[in-house]
């Protein structure tokens, strides 16, 4: 039995996924499968892409804010987001990061596969059609049926929508850790899934725990960044 650590959307807090390593460090994971959006809305995107760089056995992907901070990197502008306190966490991170991890960004694919042992597997930010497809738990079997069909995936893992999954579809897995950094659903807890298989089983777990919000909290106001982001993170709800 395989046992794979399911992170993404941990959007520059690194106290929420230090949390999360204290949590499970006693468990030996054979891999650790990060869906993207290591950037943005938190202080800490230094410590957070050079937690991955250190670690041989983790596997990670683009999300759209690593995007478009390595597109403000070339030069050049972007259209969304429009309101002007995202704009400020997007440009206060590309002047923050650091050379080595911005080149690390940029070794990155926008979607990655991996096979363990007679298992194939997909890792996608939102979706394989899409990589900027917001997939929610309530969205309609018909569009999971859409994605499972003809599918060369036996295990979809994806983020984007900061929203904690499992479904078996048509024989496909699907599977979403929640985001790690940003939830939206009210409950500010960190959240992230263990995933276990061989080939005579599937299983996947979620965690919901607790972690030092008020270092989030600290980072942004000596940064002088916006006080919106401090409310969302304390009551865990997308506000803008």
């Amino acid at each position: 039995m395989k046992k794979v650590l399911v992170l993404g959307d941990i959007h520059a807090n690194f106290p929420a996924l230090q949390a999360i390593w204290s949590y499970v460090r006693e468990y030996r994971f054979d891999l650790i499968v990060n869906t993207g959006d290591f950037t943005v809305y938190s202080t800490f995107p230094n410590e957070t892409i050079k937690w991955f760089r250190k670690r041989k056995n983790s596997i990670s992907i683009l999300g759209n804010t690593d995007r478009r901070i390595l597109r403000i990197l070339k030069g050049k502008n972007f259209k969304r987001p429009k309101k002007e306190e995202k704009r400020i966490m997007y440009y206060w991170t590309a002047e923050t990061l650091l050379p080595e991890n911005v080149q690390y960004l940029k070794s990155l694919p926008m979607q990655t596969e991996l096979t363990i042992g007679d298992i194939r597997i997909g890792v996608f930010h939102g979706t394989c059609d899409d990589e900027d497809e917001t997939l929610f738990a309530s969205a309609s079997e018909s569009r999971f049926r859409e994605l499972a069909k003809g599918s060369p995936f036996r295990v979809h893992i994806m983020g984007h929508s900061h929203t904690p999954y499992y479904k078996i579809i048509d024989g496909i897995h699907f599977i979403n850790p929640g985001s790690v950094g940003r939830m939206f659903d009210g409950d500010p807890r960190t959240s992230f899934a263990i995933l276990e298989l061989s080939s005579e089983e599937i299983s996947v777990k979620h965690f919901r725990i607790p972690y030092p919000v008020k270092e989030v909290i600290s980072g942004l106001k000596q940064n002088r960044l916006p006080d919106i982001y401090a409310r969302m993170y304390r009551i865990g709800r997308k506000l803008n």
